[in-house]
């Protein structure tokens, strides 16, 4: 059986053409203005995207097809983007609908590509694949009245699979989380079993005295799970529901964009508010995440001494980026701990193996509603 690269996701590779066939998280919706054009990375190809003056977000080419300006550097018209080099203009669906200097005839006969793009869960979501859009939402989310709270986006310098597989790793957080005392409450080391889905795969983390933690891995790139209250909240918001997704903007850099389901109303949705708008006081005062990081890497700080609005994710960048831009599985030995990961792997080097060898992969579906994250304790 040969093997097969499980971390590229650059065009035409096994794991490129995979990934194309899912709705993706490209980009955290409230930092898309109205009227505004913003170039993004995906998968080592880019994009334009921008959000028309009505509020419809919408991924188009990078460059012009006129002649390759890149499209972002323009303005938004409408719904519409007209390119700053020769005023061509571009509709949604990519179709170039003026041209100033040219015959009235031509703009019909000229378009950028258009790339499906919706928006949920406080994310902007686009599909980069051949043939019609998969179903949208791709993933389902709590029914529970919530607020939506999405986290600071961060750029995390390591390929994509290696963050995800962390997000199935259940008993690092003993571990890499001790400092601050985040995770306490889940801090007793589990015995992991996982399963393959229709969906992707299901997790459990079982404990002593019969408490079980039910995970959700949703195929290709999201993990969604019950985790503690907020760090700073001072409880407030209790324990919410997230969802991970770990987007690749090329094979050793990645997007985490992560929202939570905070299951609040009433004078709790308010208090929680006003603790969000501390948290992110104290955020934007705040050293930057990956400064952190990088004073943790050269070893002119320790772990254990920061604090942090966003601790947790400053321990965990240090050490899944940590691991290198493409970690090396070759020398790794896992254990029975390393349960989730191991049957990952397997599923995901089965269908980049079906597709580089030409064979049809599995029908992947969306998650019924029902089946949802737990916490057991």
């Amino acid at each position: 059986m040969s093997s097969v690269d499980i971390t590229s996701t650059r065009p035409g590779t096994p794991g490129g053409r995979f990934m194309r066939q899912f709705w993706l998280a490209i980009h955290r919706s409230e930092d898309l203005a109205k009227g505004h054009a913003r170039p993004i990375r995906i998968m080592s190809e880019d994009y334009t995207l921008y959000r028309g003056e009505a509020g419809r977000a919408q991924v188009l080419d990078y460059r012009c097809p006129h002649r390759g300006a890149p499209l972002h550097l323009g303005w938004v018209e409408g719904d519409a983007l007209r390119c700053l080099y020769h005023g061509w203009k571009f509709d949604c669906s990519g179709q170039c609908v003026e041209m100033p200097a040219e015959d009235p005839n031509f703009p019909r006969k000229v378009a950028a590509k258009s790339y499906p793009t919706r928006e949920y869960l406080g994310l902007v979501f686009a599909y980069f694949g051949e043939g019609e859009a998969p179903p949208f939402p791709p993933f389902p989310a709590s029914r529970d009245a919530s607020l939506i709270h999405v986290w600071n986006a961060e750029t995390v310098p390591c390929n994509w699979l290696q963050c995800y597989e962390n997000s199935a790793d259940e008993v690092h957080v003993a571990f890499v989380h001790q400092p601050g005392g985040s995770h306490a409450a889940i801090a007793e080391l589990p015995q992991i079993e996982a399963e393959e889905t229709d969906w992707g795969m299901l997790r459990l983390g079982k404990r002593q005295g019969g408490k079980l933690r039910v995970s959700l891995h949703y195929m290709p790139n999201v993990t969604r799970v019950v985790v503690p209250p907020l760090a700073g909240f001072d409880g407030v918001g209790g324990w919410s529901e997230i969802f991970f997704s770990f987007t690749p903007i090329d094979d050793e850099n990645h997007l985490w964009l992560i929202t939570s389901q905070v299951k609040v109303t009433g004078n709790e949705a308010e208090a929680f508010l006003a603790k969000k708008a501390e948290y992110l006081r104290r955020y934007a005062a705040a050293p930057k995440v990956m400064d952190l990081v990088h004073d943790v890497w050269a070893g002119r700080r320790r772990l254990i001494d920061i604090e942090h609005p966003d601790l947790a994710i400053v321990q965990d960048i240090a050490v899944q980026a940590g691991q290198g831009r493409i970690a090396d599985r070759e020398h790794e030995h896992l254990g029975r701990s390393d349960t989730a990961i191991i049957v990952w792997r397997r599923m995901l080097a089965r269908e980049l193996r079906a597709i580089a060898e030409g064979r049809a992969g599995k029908k992947w579906s969306v998650a019924p509603a029902e089946v949802v994250p737990t916490l057991g304790f």
